[in-house]
Order: C-alpha cells, then sequence, then structure tokens
C-alpha cells in the first residue's frame, strides 16, 4: 500500500507544524504550505530530522490571494499523483483592519477565502482517491448571527478583531456541513474541529506581561492541539463520518446558524461567484 499523501497550510509552526510532524511520523508523504520560503525551509528539514521521513515537501504560497491559490493548487496537480487529505489549518487573527488583493476583509480572506478556493480547487484530486479526507481547523469563538455582507466587507468604523475571526469561523462551519451534503456520496469526507487553547510564542508575545507565565499551565501545547486534526486525517474510527465538529476527538455542537442551509446556500454561491470572478473560468 502507498504512503497517503496529506497537504497541510500553515505547516512551518504551531498547530500545522505539529501536525505535519504527526503525519509524517506515521510515514505520510507531507506537503507542507508555507507563506514564508525562509521559515518553511527550516521548519521542512527540522520535521525530516524529528521524522527520518525524507517526504516532506515545501509549497510556498500567499493564501491571502486568490491567484496565488489557484497556482499553488495547479502545482499540487501537476507534481503528485494523488491526494489523499487536505487539512486547511492556516488562519489569523488581526488587531487592524486590512484587506487583501481582491478587496476581502484579511481574517474572511485567510480563515475561510484561502479554505473554500483551495479546497473547491483540489476537490477532483481528493475525488480521484475514493476516500479522501478534508479537515478544516475551526474554533468554538463563533457568531451567532451571521451577515455575509458585514464578515467579507465590514466598514473600517465596524471593524472588531474578534468578531471578525467568529464570523470567519463560523463560515468555515457553514462550508463543512455544505460539502459535507454536496459530497456525501462521493467517498470524500468533510469535518471540522476546535484545536483548543494553544500557546506559541506568538501568543505569548501579545498576553499582557503578567499573564505569561500562566499561559503555559493553561494552555494546550501545539502537539496537543494537533491531535484532533491528525484523528480526523487518519483513525479508522471516523471513517465515513462527515459533516461533524470535533472538539478533543469528539463530537461537539455549534451555533444554530451554521446549520442554516439557506446562509450555507447563499454563503457558497457569493463565494463561488467571487472567486470565479477573481480567476476567469475556474470551475468551482
Amino acid at each position: 500500500m502507498s504512503a497517503k499523501t496529506s497537504l497541510i497550510t500553515g505547516a512551518n509552526s504551531g498547530i500545522g507544524y505539529a501536525t505535519a510532524e504527526g503525519l509524517a511520523s506515521q510515514g505520510h508523504h507531507i506537503i507542507m504550505v508555507c507563506r514564508d520560503a525562509k521559515r518553511g525551509a527550516a521548519a521542512q528539514q527540522a520535521i525530516i530530522g524529528q521524522t527520518g521521513n525524507a517526504k516532506v515537501d515545501l509549497l510556498i504560497a500567499d493564501l491571502s490571494s486568490a491567484k496565488e491559490i489557484a497556482r499553488l493548487a495547479q502545482q499540487v496537480k501537476e507534481r503528485y499523483d494523488k491526494l489523499d487529505v487536505l487539512i486547511n489549518n492556516a488562519g489569523g487573527l488581526f488587531s487592524r483592519y486590512e484587506t487583501n488583493d481582491e478587496g476581502f476583509e484579511l481574517t474572511f480572506a485567510v480563515n475561510y477565502l484561502a479554505p473554500f478556493l483551495l479546497t473547491r480547487l483540489l476537490l477532483p484530486k481528493l475525488q480521484e482517491v475514493g476516500a479522501g479526507r478534508i479537515v478544516n481547523v475551526a474554533s468554538i469563538m463563533q457568531a451567532k448571527q451571521f451577515d455575509l455582507e458585514a464578515a467579507a466587507h465590514p466598514s473600517t468604523s465596524a471593524y472588531r478583531s474578534m468578531q471578525a475571526y467568529k464570523l470567519a469561523k463560523t463560515a468555515v462551519l457553514m462550508m463543512t456541513y455544505h460539502m459535507a451534503g454536496e459530497l456525501s456520496d462521493s467517498g470524500v469526507t468533510v469535518n471540522a474541529l476546535h484545536p483548543g487553547v494553544i500557546y506559541t510564542p506568538q501568543s505569548a508575545r501579545t498576553a499582557p506581561a503578567f499573564a505569561r507565565p500562566l499561559m503555559k499551565l493553561f494552555m494546550q501545547s501545539p502537539q496537543q492541539g494537533a491531535r484532533t486534526s491528525i484523528y480526523l486525517a487518519t483513525s479508522d474510527e471516523v471513517k465515513g463520518a462527515t459533516g461533524k465538529f470535533y472538539k478533543s476527538m469528539k463530537v461537539a455542537r455549534t451555533v444554530a446558524i451554521a446549520s442554516n442551509v439557506n446562509k450555507q446556500n447563499e454563503l457558497h454561491e457569493k463565494s463561488r461567484l467571487w472567486m470565479a470572478a477573481y480567476l476567469g473560468d475556474h470551475t468551482l
């Protein structure tokens, strides 16, 4: 049996790195997607050194850009015979209002539009293997109400970083549920997860000084945070399971709005039209 091929976005640090390392240790052929070439190369070599698995590849892409994502997907299609697992891990929380090249609010672009577009473009590759797995890193930070236009194009004055994050992660859940229904007869499964509250050097730098000594006591390590991603990517316990949200490797509930079919359909159709407009003739 050939090794599984798994692509992980945001793989040079934190949960993404721990996920890539964990899957590499199980013999997977790893495709690391990173924004920074230098940091990505250092992480790639570290994983190879730690696991002894030389099949760890590095692809560079800025996932805030639709055109970069399309270029990345084309690279994957051309270079790899198959893709068994896609883990949409990359994300971000941005304190200031910013937009990407296409004019979308950056939190929404990186946390939601990037997984949406990359998944749509790589879906044929996942369908070819017959039992592909899509794993979306979401959060328990979710919005009880969802306004698509407010999520994608908020006004500068209305921008709140945590609310933007909640809206984007709720969109990820909607995408997960919608796509699971769409692919129910294909063999491809789609699930989402909350990784936990993770301690990283970045989180320590942004925390108040008085809180830093306590953070390691109450927050999880990236390795602990990666467990559910690895579980959903590999475990026979979830073989065939789809359209679910997991926390600590168990099914968990989400906000009601995430299961609203009308909202899911609106999000899917608008996202498809937005991305098609920027990419030309891509069928999403």
